[in-house]
């Protein structure tokens, strides 16, 4: 694979059009690209033969105390921090609007966790390792990718989040090399997120 079209690749799916968005300049909602690029993603993966196939198979041991571990400390801390500071949407939706919540909590593993795993993990490290020598600098372009991809809710605390949050995932995948561990870790952090109110920064722009 010629590494000018795969930088050219990556600096267009993943710094390009978050920022094409951010400015409004593409007139569609922001669901579509995610689809349209998870499909795209999907497309080269399975064409790829040397791709990893093993990672989308349900093992019989995931690292649950860990991801519950580190699922509470981050329930602990943000819920500290929305009471303090945005006590106005302090669990804001499993109080006032218990559905909304529920089909939250239910849709946005499908809808996004797994298509952002598959995405940034799965295809990321398999497709542009050749660009990288080392494996650090690739986890820290990755993490910066990630959270560009959020820059259309405009504010600093959802891009600080999912640049750390990235550097979490992606720990989980390589050392597991399964694209299902960092899914479920993933879906949970987020639905951790959107039940204690901190969610708001990631679907209301500021």
């Amino acid at each position: 694979m010629n590494k000018f079209y795969l930088w050219f690749e990556m600096i267009f799916v993943f710094l390009v059009i978050p920022v094409l968005y951010f400015y409004e300049l593409i007139p569609v909602h922001k669901a579509i690209p995610l689809v349209f690029v998870f499909l795209y993603c999907l497309f080269i993966v399975f064409r790829d033969k040397n791709f990893d196939r093993e990672i989308f198979k349900i093992k019989r041991h995931y690292p649950w105390r860990v991801i519950l571990l580190k699922g509470f400390v981050l329930l602990l801390l943000t819920s500290l921090w929305v009471y303090v500071f945005r006590s106005d949407v302090f669990f804001h939706l499993p109080r006032n609007n218990v559905w909304i919540w529920l089909l939250v909590i239910v849709s946005y593993p499908i809808w996004s966790a797994y298509t952002q795993e598959f995405i940034f993990r799965a295809f990321f490290f398999h497709r542009y390792k050749m660009l990288f020598g080392n494996s650090l600098l690739m986890l820290l372009i990755n993490a910066f990718c990630f959270a560009m991809a959020h820059i259309i809710f405009r504010n600093w605390l959802a891009l600080i989040f999912t640049f750390v949050g990235s550097l979490v995932f992606s720990w989980t995948y390589l050392r597991n090399r399964s694209l299902n561990a960092v899914f479920i870790e993933h879906s949970l952090y987020g639905n951790i997120l959107f039940t204690n109110g901190l969610g708001v920064y990631f679907y209301l722009p500021s």
